[in-house]
């Protein structure tokens, strides 16, 4: 089983995609709550971005984020480590993602 801290540490990888040079520019403008669910921990974490720069990455839950995604930290941890493709889990279930369609579709340039 992931330890929080891998859970953390996958987060702050997707933190720092937002300052690659390569797709910065694709978020430029992108302000979203996106929250991460991961059922195996019984945890949450909410990622706040503001005209995409990531403002912080906490322990959080709220009642309606802009995107939602619900995943088992270690598939979680696959499909950034490149082990999972994430259209693959998402097809099976096993990644859930709910809000806009175009924003998740930024989220997969993430992942």
């Amino acid at each position: 089983m992931t330890t929080k801290k891998e859970i953390e540490d996958v987060l702050n990888i997707i933190k720092a995609k937002f300052g690659d040079p390569k797709l910065k520019p694709r978020f430029v403008g992108f302000s979203k709550n996106m929250q991460f669910t991961f059922p195996d921990h019984k945890t949450t974490y909410l990622m706040k971005v503001n005209n995409g720069v990531v403002q912080s990455v906490l322990e959080e839950n709220i009642p309606t984020p802009d995107i939602h995604v619900t995943i088992e930290s270690n598939i979680f941890i696959d499909i950034l480590n490149k082990k999972t493709n994430p259209m693959t889990a998402y097809q099976t279930g096993k990644l859930k993602a709910k809000g806009n369609l175009n924003d998740l579709l930024k989220l997969q340039k993430l992942l």
